[in-house]
């Protein structure tokens, strides 16, 4: 179960890597809380959103388990992100995540992801 979500997630950021809502809204609940930068909103919005991300590319760092049950994993890592062009300034850098996935009639998705970033330097 653990590492299906930690699998799932990965796919949801090469999802926004490609810019691509569909994969994205597989992954992620139509309502699910997206608090990304200070700025919250659903995760249908968020899917219409990452069309216009400029990320040239991810890694994540020191994922881990913050929680398990049968229906519901909680993750958090740390993500450093790099942009294409200064327009997304704001999305590069390194960011504490935190993501919530619930198992529902068997299915896995995203129903809650928060970022901050961390200040280097």
């Amino acid at each position: 179960m653990e590492q299906t979500v930690i699998g799932l997630e990965r796919e949801m950021w090469e999802a926004v890597l490609r810019r691509d809502g569909d994969a994205f809204r597989r992954l992620v609940s139509p309502n699910a809380v997206m608090i990304c930068g200070g700025y919250r909103c659903c995760g249908s919005e968020y899917a219409e959103m990452i069309a216009d991300f400029s990320i040239s590319e991810y890694t994540i760092e020191r994922m881990e388990v913050v929680s398990a049950s049968g229906d519901e994993v909680i993750l958090h890592y740390l993500l450093r992100v790099a942009v294409d062009n200064s327009r997304d300034a704001d999305l590069a850098g390194l960011f504490h995540v935190v993501s919530v996935w619930k198992c529902t009639g068997g299915s896995w998705n995203l129903i809650l992801n928060m970022d901050a970033r961390i200040v280097e330097g």
